[in-house]
């Protein structure tokens, strides 16, 4: 990707460094999260004027401007043609792996509406990430863990990425909406022949494969060390992964004598029973 941008980056470069963690609305291409086509959305970012940025910026920090952002407002239309040389190109750069993930990109929009319709999008926010924790209602985000932000009305919106994972981004100040972006599940199978993600029942496109087979082994309830036979998977691994099924209220434990064996819940019983059948 480095070698893609044009030399307008440096510009820009300072602003995305360590520390750096806030853009402004104008520039963070969400402006129309139904956007569909980047061809749009670059055509937004054109239009933005340099008063617009200012107002933001201004707005952000008031009298006291940071030395980057003052860079920003003392040529902001500079700045704003240097921006859009960069986002454009590595829009072109990106493209080609933008269509190969298009299977992908469908599929993650039937795990996150299916677990929406059957009322387990806990499943999809606990497992979003390894810097993303999901607790008791609360979901806890990179950069805002002094802060807290309460929906207030406002609809949630998942932003799966194909390119920078391990980047966070999200955005708490629309009237509108709260979004924020994850890695796209399973772009490390795009590698696979013709470039098309590997099949999968619904189920394991929601938890992922040994959390779906723990769900469809448990009937009847089970031991950890049955579990671990049953999907020839070590003990430890099921003891995780039945802990997160716990945690999001699919799974349950019971003690039968001396052992304790994991069970459906309700809600768990009703997941298996929606994607029941080979294919999902």
């Amino acid at each position: 990707m480095e070698s893609a941008l044009p030399a307008s980056a440096e510009v820009i470069r300072p602003l995305f460094g360590p520390g750096h963690g806030w853009l402004p609305d104008v520039l963070a291409l969400t402006g129309d999260v139904r956007a569909a086509r980047m061809e749009s959305v670059l055509s937004q970012l054109r239009e933005v004027g340099p008063e617009g940025l200012v107002a933001e910026v201004t707005g952000r920090f008031g009298a006291v401007v940071p030395r980057s952002w003052q860079r920003v407002l003392d040529d902001p239309g500079r700045f704003l043609a240097a921006y859009y040389e960069v986002a454009d190109a590595a829009w072109r750069r990106l493209e080609p792996l933008w269509v190969r993930a298009d299977a992908l990109l469908g599929r993650e929009a039937e795990r996150v509406g299916s677990a929406v319709v059957s009322q387990n999008l806990g499943v999809v926010l606990t497992g979003l990430g390894p810097r993303v924790r999901y607790v008791d209602g609360v979901l806890e985000l990179p950069r805002c863990a002094r802060e807290v932000f309460e929906l207030g009305g406002r609809r949630l919106v998942l932003v799966p990425v194909v390119f920078g994972a391990a980047a966070s981004m999200h955005s708490f100040d629309r009237d509108d909406v709260v979004w924020f972006s994850y890695p796209l599940p399973g772009l490390g199978r795009l590698g696979s022949p013709g470039g098309q993600p590997v099949g999968e029942d619904g189920l394991v496109r929601l938890l992922g494969p040994v959390r779906a087979g723990v769900l469809r082994s448990v009937r009847p309830p089970a031991t950890v060390s049955e579990l671990a036979r049953v999907l020839n998977t070590g003990v430890s691994t099921i003891t995780y992964h039945c802990e997160y099924l716990r945690a999001v209220g699919l799974l349950q434990r019971e003690r039968y004598g001396r052992e304790v064996r994991q069970r459906l819940t309700g809600r768990g019983a009703a997941l298996v029973e929606l994607f029941k059948g080979p294919a999902g």
